[in-house]
This record gives structure tokens, C-alpha cells and sequence, in this order.
């Protein structure tokens, strides 16, 4: 979910089409998918003279961000295809995305990708400042 003077103006919610071995690859991977999104918007915005230094993403997933941030070689994540490398430059040298830490609490996006109590979805709506009558 994406906005702009805390309008949303975009957003997508969908299944993953790779399968990940773990929690954390596959919010790793939502992060990668984000800050792709993310960097398209940003020059999009662009048009309309609405320059950004970096985009900010948020991440729910500690480990993730860990990830993201870490250019050691790692046994467990060998395999992620070079592609997803990339959020990497993004994040630590480019320093077009600030991959930040949400707290579950405060996360909008849960609202369209978990089964959520009803206090949660009113809490999610006015994060995305959506009316409730």
C-alpha cells in the first residue's frame, strides 16, 4: 500500500508466485516487490515535480531488513536468485529505499492480506485515512 501526503495511491495484494523456504525469505521478497513498486511510483511522482531523495518501505519482518542490509554471504539464503541482490544495492549503497522496521500493531497492510479483528481493521482504516461511518 502506497501513498502520498497520506492519501493511498496504490496498492496490491497478491500471492507470491515463487515458493520460499522461510518466513523471513518470503518477507523478503515482499520487500524486493515493494521497493520495485515503490521506485517506479517515485518517478512517477517525479512528473509532477514531487521529488524524493529515497522512498521509504516498511517491513513488518526484523529479519528481513536484516537481510536486505547484510552483504555477508549467508548459507541459508544462497539460493535467492541474484535478482533480489538488488534491493541490497537499493538499500545500502544507492540509498534510494529506507527499508524501515513497522510494528504489527501499527501496520496498515495487514488489512488486506490477514483476517483481522474488527478493532485492527477500524485502526487500518485510519491509518490509510479511510472514512468510517
Amino acid at each position: 500500500m502506497f501513498t502520498v501526503v497520506e492519501c493511498v495511491i496504490s496498492w496490491k495484494a497478491e500471492l507470491q508466485d515463487t515458493i520460499a523456504l522461510s518466513t523471513r525469505e518470503a518477507e523478503y521478497m515482499a520487500a524486493v516487490e515493494a521497493s520495485k513498486e515503490a521506485l517506479w511510483l517515485r518517478g512517477l511522482v517525479e512528473t509532477f515535480r514531487i521529488i524524493q531523495d529515497s522512498v521509504r518501505v516498511h517491513c513488518d519482518s526484523q529479519s528481513a531488513i536484516h537481510l536486505a542490509k547484510d552483504h555477508r554471504y549467508q548459507r541459508r539464503t544462497k539460493h535467492i536468485d541474484v535478482i533480489f541482490d538488488k534491493i541490497r544495492q537499493w538499500v545500502m549503497d544507492d540509498k534510494v529505499v529506507d527499508l524501515v522496521k513497522i510494528s504489527t500493531k501499527k501496520n496498515p497492510a495487514d488489512l488486506m492480506t490477514k483476517t483481522i479483528p474488527m478493532e485492527k481493521f477500524r485502526t487500518s482504516l485510519n491509518f490509510v485515512n479511510i472514512l468510517q461511518r
